[in-house]
């Protein structure tokens, strides 16, 4: 058995049980082994699925909310736990080492920078059809290449053997614009007989 009795006995007297007998002790005991022998097992798949050889603490909390039980909280780390050994008169005991921080040194620091505050600003992208020209919206293209002469230089220039072609406005047809209207005032319209038409 993982769990002796006395480990039982001394959980159940800090819990505020006190004198429980040795029957009780050794069902709990045998319970726990088994309860932590299917939660083991339940994390070890997921340590498999995710394709990594070592069990981990999120494996661990997975297998945990699969059994509807709580996950542990404040052992989440993305580097492995080294574990040391002490030897005592009777038995092994293992601790984790964790690292001294003297606070004289902490609190002789300075202070980390305060963050700026959210701000959130609007400008308009584009005012019917016609973008501004403000630091927010980018630069427009035939400013970027010289204006007409850069664009025509562009027009004619060939690498690898493909000729390239700046990007063209695309004007719609008046029979495309009235075509529009007459979709745009149909869906909109509150008759019904409109819509259905």
């Amino acid at each position: 058995m993982i769990y002796s009795k006395t480990t039982i006995k001394n959980i159940s007297e800090s819990v505020g049980i006190p004198k429980l007998k040795d029957g009780i002790t050794t069902a709990m005991a045998q319970d726990v082994e088994y309860r932590l022998h299917e939660i083991i097992s339940e994390a070890m798949k997921f340590m498999k699925h995710s394709k990594r050889t070592k069990l981990s603490v999120g494996d661990i909390n997975s297998a945990l909310r699969v059994r509807n039980v709580e996950p542990i909280y404040g052992f989440e780390t993305g580097r492995p736990v080294k574990f040391h050994k002490a030897t005592t008169g009777l038995e092994d005991i293992y601790y984790v080492d964790d690292e001294q921080i003297d606070l004289d040194t902490l609190l002789d620091e300075p202070l980390p920078s305060v963050p700026l505050d959210t701000v959130y600003t609007a400008h308009w992208l584009a005012i019917e059809g016609v973008q501004p020209r403000i630091q927010q919206n980018p630069i427009p293209s035939d400013e970027v290449d010289g204006g007409e002469a850069g664009r025509r230089a562009v027009k004619v220039q060939r690498q690898d053997g493909v000729e390239t072609i700046p990007l063209v406005k695309h004007v719609l047809s008046k029979e495309l614009q009235l075509y529009y209207e007459c979709i745009t005032e149909s869906l909109q319209s509150a008759d019904p007989v409109v819509k259905a038409t």
